[in-house]
């Protein structure tokens, strides 16, 4: 996916769902006046006139929270620039956004990466393994990892709340002498983003540090139900992903895999990861790292044998910070992103966002954009305004499986029908209801992650959506029922 495909994307998301011809019109206008890169860790927006640079400060927060999810990389922060600026700037300019679309189609395969000790990248995928793509740099050391590893992620940047000491030492010992019998498997799980993946990432990063002859492959469950079905995909053809698909995994020392609980949708992709763990954990030496958001016998559509087999190593809960954490966390997020906040604000920030790590950076990163747009200290009262959808979202503390759960048992179905491809009215009728509530109670989602829990396309959501709210004013039962339900998922 490049970046002008990304920001087309973008664009005609919002035009689809807005509503007013007029505000249509201009965001229509940015997709030709304007345009984005990736720079210093920031989305440059760059424009290309005046007026696109004041209309496109209307749209650029929820643009950036689109391009975020679409990219995968939530640490971004925010910048508007004239396009003459960027370039008068950048003399190197298209050499950099060919590195930065490298490193995004990176993101969007599955890369073997190899890290030397000058910190030299070698990106070689096996999908494309015919397409004569050239190597960037010549491997010179024996250390290897498999999967997007973010290195600036570390045991000491990560800040430990007391109810998480216990697992933190014990990634501490896994990361250190990986492969006993003491800590394997490991499976890791509390709700999302209490840094689970900081945590993992850690571990890999202190690996590659300490102990370059042992090689790591980290991987999301998603990512490997994708890789699976491009492996079978290809089956007609001789192609080393799918010969040597189980392969790729039980080659490496540790075998890191994060959110398994999104396995529950891939049956066969599911089999054959109990095959690859079952074959990893039979090699002397080897060290499994599991995360989801639920303990093992939570897990939905998993064999007792897989489950049992999660739970035969160590099995920890990762706990939401407390006060004195979240403020910890706050100084240490703003120390990484180089700003600082009256305390006023900090204590705003830790006494009102309260159950996940990544929701309080991305406060931070929110005051942050306001700071460097508008080149004044952040206020109380800014901060209020600026972090009013975060603060409701996270006191309701809605989440996509909650609302699933209650929208099943009202309509008397199980989640895994709303899940499914099945057309019976019942079904879609209740599938709609829930993506409608899930787009109302988090506005944190985009359609597209609606669509992905769903096992359905933007479009498909947007179109049950509007559906939907035509039927809720059409019909005072369906009206009545909706109501209902919000109001359960608000207690």
């Amino acid at each position: 996916m490049d970046l002008q495909q990304i920001w087309n994307d973008v664009i005609q998301s919002f035009v689809e769902s807005e509503k007013d011809e007029s505000k249509k019109a201009l965001i229509q206008l940015l997709s030709t006046q304007c345009s984005f890169t990736i720079k210093d860790n920031n989305v440059c927006f760059l424009c290309q006139n005046d007026i696109a640079y004041k209309v496109i400060k209307r749209y650029a927060f929820d643009f950036h929270d689109e391009i975020k999810r679409m990219l995968g990389n939530n640490s971004l922060a925010m910048n508007i620039m004239m396009a003459s600026d960027f370039v008068g700037n950048n003399s190197n300019n298209q050499n950099y956004t060919q590195g930065i679309q490298a490193q995004v189609n990176s993101q969007n395969s599955f890369a073997t990466t190899s890290v030397s000790t000058q910190n030299t990248v070698e990106f070689n995928n096996p999908t494309y393994a015919e397409a004569n793509t050239a190597t960037v740099q010549k491997k010179v050391s024996s250390f290897k990892d498999y999967g997007n590893i973010n290195p600036t992620k570390t045991f000491e940047n990560y800040v430990t709340d007391p109810e998480n000491q216990l697992v933190y030492a014990i990634a501490q010992s896994i990361a250190n002498n990986p492969g006993t019998d003491s800590y394997n498997p490991f499976y890791i799980y509390g709700g999302s983003g209490l840094g689970k993946t900081h945590l993992l990432w850690a571990i890999a990063n202190r690996i590659k540090e300490t102990k370059p002859n042992v090689s790591v492959a980290y991987i999301r469950a998603e990512e490997f139900i994708r890789s699976y079905v491009d492996s079978m995909a290809k089956k007609n053809a001789f192609d080393p992903q799918q010969v040597h698909f189980q392969d790729r995994f039980t080659q490496y020392n540790v075998f890191i895999m994060d959110d398994i609980q999104s396995l529950t949708r891939g049956e066969k992709a599911r089999d054959t990861f109990f095959d690859i763990i079952a074959e990893f954990l039979d090699k002397p030496g080897r060290q499994l790292i599991l995360a989801s958001d639920v303990p093992p016998g939570n897990l939905k559509n998993f064999s007792p044998r897989l489950v049992s087999r999660f739970g035969s190593g160590v099995c920890r809960e990762i706990y939401p910070p407390s006060n004195e954490t979240r403020l910890a966390i706050i100084k240490s997020k703003c120390s990484e992103l180089k700003i600082e906040f009256p305390d006023s604000v900090v204590e705003y920030i830790a006494n009102n966002i309260r159950s996940s790590v990544r929701e309080i950076e991305g406060a931070i990163k929110t005051l942050k954009s306001h700071v460097d747009l508008t080149g004044q200290m952040i206020s109380l009262d800014d901060a209020i305004k600026n972090l009013s959808n975060l603060v409701n979202v996270t006191s309701q503390v809605t989440t996509l499986d909650s609302i699933k759960d209650r929208v099943a048992k009202e309509f008397e179905i199980s989640v895994a029908s709303m899940e499914s491809a099945l057309r019976k009215k019942e079904i879609t009728t209740a599938r709609s209801m829930a993506m409608l509530i899930a787009n109302e109670l988090i506005p944190t989602l985009s359609l597209s992650d609606i669509g992905r829990s769903f096992n359905k396309d933007h479009s498909s959501v947007l179109t049950a959506i509007r559906r939907t709210k035509a039927r809720i004013e059409e019909s005072q039962e369906i009206a009545a029922i909706h109501q209902k339900l919000v109001l359960s998922l608000k207690k």
